[in-house]
């Protein structure tokens, strides 16, 4: 399964960035957890202090909450948990349904270009201003 991830920063209600990636082959469990990575990344380095994570997917909050070593991803994991343990004023990772989560997945299946690497939208993508 050929995989993407995309992911919306907002303050406010407001816009502040986007983001989307092809990750090639990976199952919907791992994509998300690229999301919740690239995410709290690109806020560590946006020096934001207070983030809250929205994602659809219920194991990935198990997974980051209860770590195991043998996961297949372990890995990722433990970047999510490092980037979680710097010295933010707050950081949560909360589930929300798939359909208040529409302009992230827009971004992560129809806002790329098809090449890989991370790709960052400075202003909300035509395919997504109704949709936030």
């Amino acid at each position: 399964m050929r995989a993407s991830v995309g992911g919306i920063m907002k303050h406010n209600g407001r816009w502040v960035r986007g983001f989307g990636s092809m990750i090639g082959l990976a199952d919907p469990q791992t994509a998300e957890l690229w999301a919740i990575y690239y995410g709290l990344k690109m806020a560590w380095e946006r020096e934001m202090t207070s983030v809250v994570v929205f994602t659809e997917r219920r194991d990935a909050i198990y997974l980051i909450n209860n770590p195991d070593p043998a996961y297949p991803m372990a890995a990722l994991i433990e970047m999510i948990t490092m980037l979680k343990g710097e010295a933010w004023s707050h950081v949560d990772i909360q589930h929300i349904h798939a359909d208040a989560n529409v302009a992230a997945n827009v971004l992560a299946t129809d806002c790329l270009d098809g090449e890989g690497g991370l790709k960052e939208f400075a202003e909300p993508p035509h395919a997504i201003i109704h949709l936030i």
